[in-house]
C-alpha cells in the first residue's frame, strides 16, 4: 500500500455515503442567534465543517475519479456554499447593538478566506469540468467576498503576530494564484498587498522558531504559510518566502517540541494534534530538518474543519519520512521553553517562562510537565472549550486551564501570577554533572500585595535518575508568610505522610518536605466541549523571609 492509498480509500467512502444521501447539512439561522444571545458555537459550527467535510470529499474524488454523479452532487455541494450569508464564523464578525453588521456578509476571517481558497483550487485542478455556472458564480462570490474586501479596506489580522495573519493572507494568496491570470496586475497588486501579513506573522516568531501558540497552531499558521510560499514559487518562480532563515527555524520546531510519541509541548492552547503529513514531508525535503515520522497520509478527519489546503495536500505531498531516535535536550531561547527527552531512559520533562501577554495566552510562568514515554503525570491541560467569553481579555482566565490555578507554580501570600505586560527573567537551560537545570527570576510577575522581594525556580532533571528536584528561592519583605506550591496531574493521587503517589502502581512519586498536603479534584471543558477532570495537589509551606521550598519527584 502506497502512503496516501487509505486516504484515498475514506476519501472514495465518504463519497458514496453522500451520494446514497444527498442532503446538503443545512447552516440553521439558530446558529447565529445562538451566538448572539449565549456566546455559543460548537452547534453551529459542527454543521459548517459538515459542510465543508462534504466540499473536500466530493472535490477530491471526482479529481481522484471524474465519475459524474460525484460532479452533480459537488456542484449542488459548491452553490449551497456560495448561497451561505457568510463565509465567516459567527465568532469572528462584527456585532453592533446585538445584531450583526452589514459588512458581516463580506467579513475575511479564518475561514471566509480558507472557503475562497478552497473553492479556487477546486476549479483550478477540475474547473473545465464542471458547469460553466458554477464556474461563473464561485469566481463571483470570491470576488465580492474576498478580492473586493480585501480591496476596499485595510484588515486587523494583517499586523496580527500570529496565526491569522498567514493562514488568511496565504488563503488570500493561494486564491489569486489559482483563479487569477498569471502575473495579471490584480494578481501582483494583491500579492504585494500581502506581504505585510507574511512580515507580521514572522515578527510573531523569535529567531528560535518556537511557536508559543502551541504546535497545532504552527501547523495551522506555518502551513499556510508554507502552501502559500511554495505555490507562488511554483506559479511565478517567487522563492522568497521559501529562503527567509528563519523559516527554516520554525519548520524545525515540531521535532524539538515532542514529548512522548505523536504528543508534543502541550502549553497554551495546546490540542492533541496530529500534525498535517504532506507538510511535514514537504519541510523534510526543502528544509532538510529533522520532523516527526510520517507513516502515511493523514486521516480524512485529523482536521475537524476539514481544509482543503491541508488534505489536498496531504494527498498529493506525504512522503515516508523517520524520525532521528537521538536523546534530545534543547532549549527555545526567545520563547523560555526548555524541554528533555530521553528515549534509552524514558524521561520527558519541559517548562516555560516566557510573558503573561502571549498569543492564546495561559497565567503559567515557571509551569513544567513531567513523565515518561507514555504519560504525563505532572501535565498541562491545554486548551479550553472555545466561547465568546474565553477569547475576551475580561473573563478568559476565569477558566482553569487558562488561569494560574491551572498550572504548576505556587500561590504567594494568597496571590497568584498576572496576566498581562510581565515576564519571567535570567531564564536558562543548561547542563550540570548532576543533570539539565532550568532556572528562571520569576519576581516581577506576582503583585506587589504579594510581599514578595524576589522568587527563583530551578528545575533539575537527572535523567539517569529518572528524577526532577525543584528548589523555590524566596525572599520577602515580612517574615510570616503561606507559600501553596501547586502541581496539575490527570491522574489519581494518594497522600501519605509527606508524599504524593501519582498513578497507578506508584508510577510517580512526589516528596515534600511539608506533610501539610492536599489534593482537590477540579472539572474543566476541554477544547471539543467535553468535562474532563484533573487534580490539583497542594503543599503548603509557612516561610520566613527568606527560605527554599524543596521536593523532588521520582519516576
Amino acid at each position: 500500500m502506497n502512503v496516501t492509498e487509505s486516504l484515498q480509500q475514506e476519501i472514495t467512502q465518504a463519497s458514496k455515503d453522500y451520494l446514497q444521501d444527498p442532503q446538503v447539512p443545512v447552516l440553521p439561522l439558530s446558529g447565529y442567534q445562538n451566538y448572539l444571545s449565549k456566546g455559543e458555537r460548537l452547534p453551529f459550527e459542527n454543521s459548517y465543517f459538515e459542510r465543508r467535510r462534504q466540499l473536500i470529499v466530493l472535490a477530491l474524488d471526482f479529481f481522484l475519479h471524474e465519475k459524474e454523479a460525484t460532479k452533480t452532487q459537488l456542484e449542488q455541494v459548491i452553490w449551497e456554499v456560495c448561497n451561505e450569508y457568510t463565509w465567516a464564523l459567527p465568532a469572528h464578525l462584527p456585532i453592533e447593538n446585538k445584531l450583526f453588521t452589514q459588512e458581516s456578509v463580506h467579513c475575511i476571517d479564518l475561514f471566509a478566506a480558507e472557503t475562497g481558497q478552497a473553492l479556487s483550487e477546486i476549479l483550478e485542478i477540475i474547473g473545465k469540468q464542471l458547469s460553466p455556472l458554477i464556474q461563473q458564480r464561485v469566481y463571483a462570490e470570491i470576488n465580492q467576498r474576498i478580492f473586493v474586501p480585501l480591496e476596499n479596506k485595510g484588515w486587523g489580522w494583517e499586523t496580527n503576530e500570529n496565526n491569522w495573519s498567514a493562514v488568511i493572507a496565504g488563503s488570500i494568496g493561494m486564491t489569486a494564484l489559482s483563479l487569477l491570470p498569471k502575473e495579471d496586475s490584480r494578481q501582483l497588486q494583491i500579492i504585494k498587498r500581502l506581504d505585510k501579513s507574511f512580515q507580521s506573522y514572522l515578527r510573531g516568531f523569535g529567531e528560535d522558531g518556537a511557536c508559543v501558540e502551541g504546535v497545532a497552531y504552527w501547523a495551522y499558521g506555518f502551513g499556510y504559510y508554507i502552501y502559500y510560499a511554495q505555490k507562488l514559487a511554483e506559479t511565478l518562480g517567487d522563492t522568497t518566502y521559501l529562503d527567509i532563515p528563519k523559516v527554516k527555524k520554525i519548520a524545525a520546531f515540531p521535532y524539538h517540541a515532542m514529548t512522548i510519541e505523536d504528543n508534543f509541548l502541550p502549553f497554551s492552547d495546546y490540542q492533541t494534534s496530529e500534525l498535517p503529513s504532506g507538510l511535514l514531508s514537504f519541510i523534510a525535503d526543502k528544509f532538510e530538518v529533522p520532523v516527526p515520522a510520517v507513516k502515511k497520509a493523514n486521516s480524512l478527519e485529523f482536521d475537524h474543519c476539514y481544509r482543503f489546503a491541508h488534505v489536498y495536500r496531504n494527498l498529493i505531498w506525504t512522503r515516508e519520512v523517520t524520525t532521528p531516535k537521538n536523546d534530545v535536550s534543547y532549549y527555545f531561547e526567545d520563547a523560555q521553553w526548555a524541554i528533555l527527552r530521553s528515549e534509552e531512559k524514558e524521561v520527558v520533562f519541559a517548562a516555560k517562562g516566557g510573558r503573561n501577554d502571549e498569543s492564546h495566552n495561559h497565567i503559567d510562568l515557571g509551569h513544567f510537565i513531567f513523565g515518561d514515554k507514555n504519560h504525563l503525570y505532572l501535565t498541562d491541560l491545554g486548551s479550553g472549550e472555545y466561547t465568546r467569553d474565553y477569547f475576551n481579555d475580561n473573563l478568559r482566565y476565569n477558566y482553569l486551564v487558562t488561569n494560574a490555578k491551572g498550572h504548576s507554580i505556587p500561590v504567594i501570600n494568597g496571590k497568584l501570577q498576572e496576566s498581562g505586560d510581565v515576564c519571567a527573567k535570567k531564564a536558562s537551560f543548561t547542563s550540570s554533572v548532576d543533570g539539565e537545570i532550568f532556572q528562571l527570576d520569576l519576581s516581577d510577575v506576582y503583585p506587589d500585595s504579594s510581599n514578595l522581594q524576589s522568587f527563583n525556580r530551578e528545575l533539575l532533571v537527572n535523567k539517569e535518575k529518572r528524577e526532577l528536584t525543584l528548589s523555590d528561592h524566596f525572599t520577602f519583605d515580612q517574615s510570616d508568610n503561606e507559600v501553596i506550591e501547586t502541581f496539575v496531574t490527570s491522574d489519581l493521587v494518594t497522600i501519605e505522610e509527606n508524599q504524593a503517589i501519582i498513578g497507578e502502581n506508584e508510577s510517580c512519586k512526589m516528596q515534600f518536605e511539608t506533610t501539610n498536603l492536599s489534593v482537590e479534584e477540579v472539572s474543566y471543558s476541554g477544547h471539543d466541549g467535553n468535562t474532563y477532570f484533573a487534580h490539583l495537589i497542594y503543599a503548603t509551606y509557612k516561610l520566613a523571609e527568606k527560605n527554599t521550598v524543596k521536593l523532588t519527584i521520582q519516576l
